[in-house]
């Protein structure tokens, strides 16, 4: 009986962590600018790293929430997207990926915000 208790309350702490061990399987990427021009060429190499990202299978949901159809669009222009991890990719792979994106340094004016979470989201 005491191991039977034992087990309960180690099964019982391990359910309340799990959300917190969850894999981050999905990134959510948003560039735009915060007052001058945006810096073009680095929304280009995020939109690059993402189409050679679906292109291998790296990932495979791909969620865009603006620009949108039908919802406001920044004057500046700008991307606010998540992209999800593929069916059978190692987290390595999508690590790299990651990572990737991390690396890009818009100029001053520009913001770049690479943020894990669990899964894309429809809005």
């Amino acid at each position: 009986m005491k191991k039977f208790t034992s087990l309960m309350i180690v099964g019982a702490i391990l359910s309340m962590s799990a959300p917190a061990l969850a894999e981050s399987r999905a990134v959510n990427i948003s560039i735009g600018s915060i007052g001058g021009g945006l810096d073009n060429a680095a929304l280009r190499t995020v939109r690059q790293l993402i189409g050679f990202a679906v292109g291998t299978g790296t990932v495979d949901k791909f969620i865009v929430y603006s620009p949108r159809n039908g919802s406001p669009i920044p004057i500046e222009g700008g991307l606010s997207a998540c992209a999800e991890a593929g069916f059978g990719i190692t987290d390595e792979r999508f690590n790299a990926f990651v990572q990737q994106l991390r690396s890009i340094t818009p100029r001053s004016g520009t913001f770049l915000n690479i943020e894990l979470t669990a899964s894309c989201r429809l809005n």
